[in-house]
């Protein structure tokens, strides 16, 4: 403590004054310094004394000074304890975290246990009960893309079953030809006999070229095949050149007849097929010295495929029948008839957002064959 006049009247002498108590400032003052070689906090308050015997300096100053050791070792202990409790904070929320997200996956974790269990064949939808709004998307997707794979594999097993049927009556015909012609000992019998094998064996083959046909078409829908732009017009007047020979063999006229370009998008490959079985079943069923028309158009916002024929036509009541697999018309088609023809093409139009319709040919006579497919747009032809 200083009194008046500068004197010091109890406490240390060589303790510094603040700057601003030393400069004559009245009030309290603070700031860092050092004593002893220390850091230290020195304080100065300066205080008037109402002293009347005082003459001139009536005032007092109080210096104060403290360590900072004892402040240093506060902030540490005040730092310490933070860290504890931001520490415990941090793992209860890891806590409620970790038991937050068990409880949110709760249904996945069943989810995924639940199609681990399943068998193989198993490809019924996985249900999306009870499982976050999140991932009902996901689910949806999985559930479509399972519902291809099971058309599909439904397509395939029918295939095989459908295949192992109809294959085993050529077969036996053949193996009963095969005997007969081992045991005949005319050349001209054994003529007869192979040439009704060879007959055998070309139907077998193009009844095996249909179903093969017929089952890429029924997986191309599961599969999603990628459909390009091209013109009806020039792959029908290339598909119906390939059969020019079949019809010549025959002695039938196979004329097409094209209005303009036809352009529409599609699997050009199923589309060849799809033309190829409608002329040579018009071909098949038509007698010699007659003629099968194929044409072509568009109109308006379709395009249109007819095939022609003179032969014996389908009853109307029969012609929703034929485009059943193997249905073939009582008392029509020879030994080549596979049944198999207009289920392909209905099958492959449908695909390609087209309509079948059956009519009679010209004059009455025959069968007419129309299909429409939808047209390319002009962002398409552009």
């Amino acid at each position: 403590v200083i009194g008046p006049g500068g004197a010091v009247i109890t406490g240390y002498d060589d303790l510094p004054l603040p700057t601003r108590t030393a400069a004559g400032e009245a009030g309290l003052a603070i700031e860092n310094g050092i004593y002893n070689g220390k850091a230290v906090r020195i304080g100065a308050m300066r205080k008037r004394l109402y002293d009347p015997s005082l003459v001139g300096d009536d005032s007092a100053t109080i210096v104060f000074a403290e360590t900072t050791e004892s402040r240093i070792a506060l902030a540490h202990e005040l730092f310490a304890d933070s860290l504890r409790r931001q520490a415990l904070l941090v793992a209860l929320g890891l806590l409620v975290l970790m038991f937050a997200l068990s409880s949110a996956l709760r249904p996945l974790v069943t989810l995924r246990d639940r199609v681990l269990r399943r068998a193989p064949e198993d490809l019924t939808p996985v249900p999306d009960d009870k499982v976050p709004a999140e991932v009902t998307p996901l689910i949806d997707a999985i559930n479509r893309h399972t519902e291809r794979l099971s058309r599909l594999f439904a397509a395939r097993r029918r295939f095989l079953a459908d295949a192992a049927h109809q294959i085993r009556t050529p077969l036996a015909v053949l193996s009963t030809q095969a005997e007969v012609g081992l045991r005949q000992r005319e050349t001209a019998a054994n003529q007869e006999t192979f040439a009704a094998m060879l007959a055998t064996i070309k139907s077998t083959r193009r009844m095996a070229d249909q179903m093969l046909a017929l089952s890429r078409a029924e997986n191309a829908d599961a599969l999603q095949t990628e459909h390009a732009l091209f013109d009806l017009a020039e792959l029908a007047r290339d598909a119906t050149a390939e059969l020019a020979m079949l019809a010549m063999g025959r002695r039938i006229e196979l004329a097409f007849e094209p209005s303009g370009t036809a352009p529409m998008r599609g699997d050009r490959q199923m589309l060849r097929e799809l033309i190829a079985n409608l002329v040579h079943n018009a071909l098949q069923y038509s007698p010699p010295d007659t003629e099968v028309v194929v044409a072509t158009g568009r109109f308006g916002d379709t395009v249109m495929l007819s095939v022609s024929d003179q032969g014996p036509g389908i009853p109307a009541a029969e012609r929703d029948k034929v485009f059943q697999r193997f249905y073939r018309v009582l008392g029509q088609g020879g030994p080549e008839g596979s049944g198999l023809g207009l289920a392909i093409v209905r099958q492959i139009a449908e695909l390609h957002g087209g309509r079948v319709r059956l009519g009679d040919g010209q004059d009455g006579r025959g069968l007419h064959v129309e299909i429409e497919f939808p047209a390319a747009g002009a962002a398409d032809e552009g």
